[in-house]
């Protein structure tokens, strides 16, 4: 005799038990011996509950890609700021540090597969970004013969991201090339100071290569003072919605812009500039020892990263310099640069 399977119905008392069940798994973190010692059964039932609310449709699974590329965004900033290309994923991380970290390797990932080639030059600059690149950078590819070279002298502050030397000399090892090391401060006291420095026999090597670079890795720097510009968006939650959304401060920064539009904005290599992307004229630059604006405009490949509110009027500043041409950031990132772009306001 044949047998027959008849179709379980799930009244709503049972529906109500398996939401419960999976708001108490999915939700509030609870395992699934805790939920069997709730609900007087076992721990074997409670899996075959979370089974049934996922085919009944009480649980839904939705995995956010990291790795996918949000074309649309992408062509919209590619248009707005005359890019090659510009890479833009999904803001799916709530923590800074971990969205800049799965932006970056997106960055690493383009970079190693689509954009460096072998027997050349990549220039980079200290900082978060630009470490955690080299840090993230695999040690597997066919590339090969890369000369890796400091873009701006050594920074004041002690924290590994910023000693470049060191993290030059692991990056060229994976890159199977030669490390170029500088031994100056990025800012001097005096323009004499600087004079010295540069006409020193040590930094003729990066000089000659400063004016002759194949590609480049910079990170977008927000302007860092005493004093400094406030945010014209802070993080916020949209009350019921797990999205972050930007939110206006009393006194904008965009007032102040379009009150002071030759303020710095940000810097890229250290070197400072303004909402036009224009490099500043100012006792900063003067003694900077680095790269200049005009050999930024050189290099032939320049690649940037940047996330966050609050690096939105650094990064239309840097684009707007015209030295960058590959850009990797995160959606939210790109959608408030897109919106202060399209707003009108912003001076041209």
């Amino acid at each position: 005799m044949p047998v027959v399977w008849e179709e379980k119905r799930v009244d709503n008392a049972d529906l109500q038990k398996l939401v419960e069940i999976a708001k108490m798994y999915h939700i509030q973190d609870m395992n699934q011996e805790q939920i069997a010692k709730v609900f007087g059964i076992s721990r074997s039932a409670v899996s075959m509950c979370l089974t049934e609310a996922k085919n009944n449709g009480i649980i839904q699974v939705h995995i956010n890609d990291m790795s996918v590329n949000n074309e649309e965004l992408g062509r919209e900033m590619e248009e707005c700021f005359g890019l090659r290309k510009c890479i833009v994923v999904p803001s799916g991380a709530r923590n800074t540090d971990v969205l800049l970290r799965i932006v970056i390797s997106q960055a690493v990932r383009f970079a190693a597969e689509e954009l460096f080639t072998s027997h050349s030059s990549v220039g980079i600059a200290w900082g978060t970004t630009c470490s955690e690149f080299m840090r993230s950078f695999p040690e597997d590819t066919n590339l090969c013969d890369i000369s890796v070279v400091p873009l701006v002298g050594a920074s004041p502050l002690l924290t590994q991201e910023y000693q470049l030397n060191e993290s030059i000399r692991m990056f060229a090892e994976k890159m199977r090339g030669v490390p170029l090391f500088i031994y100056s401060p990025g800012l001097v006291e005096t323009l004499e100071d600087k004079r010295r420095i540069l006409e020193s026999n040590f930094m003729q090597p990066l000089l000659d290569r400063w004016g002759n670079m194949d590609y480049a890795m910079l990170g977008i720097g927000r302007r860092r003072e005493k004093g400094e510009l406030r945010l014209f968006y802070q993080d916020a939650e949209k009350p019921g919605s797990g999205s972050r959304q930007p939110k206006r401060s009393t006194q904008t920064m965009l007032d102040e812009i379009c009150s002071y539009s030759d303020m710095v904005v940000g810097d890229i290599c250290a070197r400072q500039f303004d909402i036009y992307g224009r490099f500043a004229d100012n006792d900063h630059n003067n003694k900077l020892i680095g790269v200049s604006g005009e050999q930024l405009g050189k290099i032939k490949h320049v690649l940037a990263v940047a996330v966050g509110s609050d690096k939105v009027f650094a990064i239309i500043g840097a684009l707007r310099t015209k030295t960058i041409h590959y850009f990797v950031t995160d959606e939210n990132t790109a959608k408030w640069v897109l919106e202060i772009m399209k707003s009108g306001k912003l001076p041209s």
